[in-house]
């Protein structure tokens, strides 16, 4: 509409052109139909003016083309025929004056002025020569009065009129296009401003939601609290709108039951004025919990000075929660079986010896191993071993009091808190003594195992228990007494508890010094190699092996027995294997020298804490290649846990050894739960028969079928066979009977230092023991 308003001219224009066609096309018409057509200039004009308009209009030209057009052909058409008439008349001036009038409104007064001086004078040329030209016409004038005189007349009233109508048009459509074009700039104005206003709008909106996603405002003076929104994501974040939580009785009821008597806590802080930031969940229309912050600022009335309104920015803290509950699970929960990890642990253990300082009452602490678990590990693999714990745990969980703590401090080792027990010792030893006796037959139940179809499995646990008082014992103190209990438990037969006592507080002393002596023992080389040798049937040396001794500067020679587990706690045993490896490749690479030795090979016992580092055969490899020596000389033993624990990892280690050209052997085996399957895959080549099964061949039947089978299944599968703990004739006769060829033990020789080995073999070959 406003557009059309400032195009007037144009519609004005193609309005009268249209006006023009029709009154033109009449007018043609109707003389025709009277006289007949005439070839004269009126009407030759008349129709070549409505065909021009017409064409003008098809054309859609500018207003002031049609504008001249039109005028123009008005005041052709009014001379043309004031022309042939001996006087003026109504009509022809009318025509004259519509093209005066068209003049004044679109080329204002001067030009529209012009235009009448001209008709005026064409008016007055027309009355001169009118009484010559036309006299065949008559026309009864008054007295005084001739055709000229009469056409003056004419034109003096035509130029007065036209002069007045031309005045009037032009200053009416001045004063219009002035008032439009005030109007335009204030449209144009308020169009700019309407949108600025817009854009702050929107980019108001965007830092609101950018600041929070929603702001509100709620009038305590009005029932229910119901927010007015102004911004932001209220519905999309609530699933409501705030005329639904007007219907539904108020925001409280959309507040989560366990939050909404800590908001109303805050009340009474707001109609004090006080700003406050809360973080709280909501219940949405869609049945989901969503975290918020909400932070509300109290505003006073101006004349009362009391808290009448409320504005708050609520920001949706859900996925921030989430990560935190995440974060915090990761930092202090096992990703396992969801129980308190260790650090988490020392946390509450920390509590629990503040709450027994304050209130006298006793705690335990209860250190839980589960029995056997390693060989479930070794056998079925650690899915299997992952089920028993998830479902141990479990068990544990409904075995203790609530506010009780139940935690895994890693592998197979759960910690149990118990706090707020009897003052008296003796009845606090009997609380705990029922809740361990309760935790024994809970985990002593069978076991439903998915695992490769497995069923039930039976497992039981070892307990060790200290009790605590007060902050009399550390944490860590707390922790080494229950762990030395569990042991003690684990060596009087398992599936039992121990409690802590000073005895197994004087071993631990002692254990701690051992470990403490042991990281000395590498730096000072109190270490050294014994050989122990390995012979073929005809009692020739083949090589020997390597066993650690310990030269204590206190205790003499310490057996590995006792060194070698707390080696295996504190990682000792890395840097020992290592150490070992290269002494034997030092020794290998001296007998290198003399052709009586060379042929000498070395056995070396591998930790499994050693072979699964991802440097070991990189590291074997770099001591070979340190000393010079050939890898078929060096022997490595594993055990058949350490090497079934990883499949697929062990066989990878091992092929990178055997590129090496080192020999790799199966020690100590039959007694553990070995896969022929897995058994097979791996790049062995030799196996190891234990002294368990040697010592009583000769004697025990069962024993001695065990032996022939293993030796048999070598044969098969076209392994060595070395047999270890032959100390009798008897033992050694069997043996080579049932075709092993390669022995070790007592009989021929006690591990002896690497001096006295050479001395005894090397220096006299000649002089080797002969078989008995």
């Amino acid at each position: 509409m406003t557009k059309k308003i400032f195009e007037w001219e144009l519609n004005l224009a193609r309005r009268l052109a249209m006006i023009s066609i029709a009154g033109g096309f009449a007018s043609w018409l109707f003389r025709v139909l009277r006289q007949g057509f005439i070839p004269d200039f009126l009407g030759i004009f008349l129709s070549a003016f409505i065909l021009c308009l017409a064409a003008l209009l098809f054309m859609r030209v500018g207003y002031r083309v049609l504008a001249a057009t039109l005028i123009t052909g008005m005041m052709i058409i009014g001379l043309q025929v004031s022309w042939g008439l001996i006087e003026p008349r109504s009509g022809p001036m009318l025509v004259l004056i519509a093209g005066v009038a068209l003049s004044a409104a679109y080329y204002r007064f001067r030009i529209a002025f012009l235009v009448i001086l001209a008709s005026a004078a064409a008016l007055s040329l027309m009355g001169y020569s009118a009484a010559d030209r036309l006299p065949g016409q008559v026309v009864f004038l008054p007295n005084g009065l001739t055709v000229f005189t009469n056409f003056i007349s004419a034109s003096i009233g035509y130029v007065s009129v036209g002069t007045l109508i031309a005045a009037v048009i032009s200053y009416v459509v001045t004063k219009m296009e002035q008032s439009l074009r005030h109007t335009r700039i204030l449209l144009i104005t308020a169009r700019n401003q309407k949108g600025e206003l817009e854009a702050k709008e929107r980019l108001l909106t965007l830092f609101t939601e950018l600041a929070s996603d929603y702001v509100y405002q709620v009038d305590l003076r009005q029932p229910n609290m119901v927010p007015q929104v102004f911004a932001g994501s209220f519905e999309r974040i609530t699933g409501y709108s705030p005329a639904d939580i007007g219907h539904m009785g108020g925001w409280i009821t959309i507040v989560h039951p366990d939050d909404r008597e800590n908001l109303q806590r805050h009340m009474p802080s707001l109609l004090d004025g006080q700003e406050t930031i809360t973080e709280y969940r909501i219940l949405t229309a869609a049945g989901k919990t969503v975290w918020v912050r909400d932070h509300v600022r109290p505003v006073r009335d101006a004349e009362t000075g009391t808290v009448t309104m409320l504005l708050g920015a609520v920001h949706d803290v859900t996925e921030r929660r989430a990560a935190e509950e995440q974060i915090e699970n990761l930092a202090f929960y096992d990703p396992l079986t969801s129980l308190p990890n260790r650090r988490l642990l020392l946390d509450r253990l920390e509590q629990a010896l503040a709450i027994s300082a304050r209130t006298a009452l006793r705690g335990a602490l209860l250190f839980i191993d589960l029995d056997h678990f390693k060989n479930l590990n070794d056998t079925k693999g650690h899915e299997a071993g992952d089920q028993l714990l998830v479902q141990q745990s479990r068990r544990l969980k409904l075995c203790i009091r609530e506010g009780d703590t139940v935690a895994r401090l890693g592998g197979d080792e759960f910690i149990i808190i118990l706090s707020e027990l009897s003052a008296d010792e003796e009845k606090a030893a009997e609380e705990v003594t029922e809740v361990t006796r309760r935790i024994l037959q809970a985990l002593s139940l069978p076991v439903a195992l998915s695992y490769r179809q497995m069923s039930d499995y039976e497992n039981t646990c070892s307990i060790g228990v200290t009790m605590f008082k007060g902050h009399e014992l550390t944490v860590d103190e707390l922790l080494r007494r229950a762990d030395m209990a569990m042991y003690q438990a684990k060596a009087d037969g398992r599936n039992a508890f121990r409690f802590f006592d000073p005895q197994m507080q004087q071993l631990l002393a002692e254990r701690l010094k051992l470990e403490d002596d042991l990281k000395q023992a590498l730096l000072q080389s109190q270490f050294v190699i014994y050989l122990q040798s390995q012979l073929g049937d005809t009692a020739n040396l083949v090589g020997a092996e390597v066993l650690l001794r310990w030269l204590h500067p206190e205790k003499g020679i310490v057996s590995p027995l006792d060194f070698i587990p707390s080696a295996e706690r504190t990682g000792l045993i890395v840097e020992i294997g290592a150490w070992v490896i290269d002494q034997s490749c030092a020794i290998l690479a001296r007998w290198a020298k003399s052709p009586a030795t060379a042929h000498l090979s070395l056995a070396v016992n591998v930790s499994a804490r050693q072979f699964h580092r991802a440097d070991f055969a990189a590291e074997v490899g770099k001591a070979l290649a340190r000393h010079k020596i050939d890898g078929t000389r060096l022997k490595l033993e594993l055990t058949e846990s350490l090497a079934l624990e990883n499949v697929a990892d062990s066989t990878a280690r091992m092929q990178e050894l055997r590129s090496m050209g080192i020999q790799l052997s199966l020690d100590d085996f039959g007694t553990g739960q070995s896969s022929l399957y897995y058994l097979k895959q791996l790049p062995l080549s030799q196996i190891k028969i234990d002294q368990s099964f040697v010592r009583d061949i000769s004697t025990d039947p069962n024993d001695a079928v065990l032996v022939k089978t293993i030796i048999g299944m070598a044969e098969n599968l076209r392994l060595e066979v070395i047999a270890e703990g032959v100390e009798t004739e008897a033992q050694l006769s069997f043996l080579r009977e049932n075709g092993c060829h390669l022995y070790q033990g007592y009989l021929f020789s006690r591990p002896i230092s690497v001096a006295e080995f050479e001395k005894r073999y090397l220096q006299q070959a000649h002089d080797t023991p002969q078989v008995r």
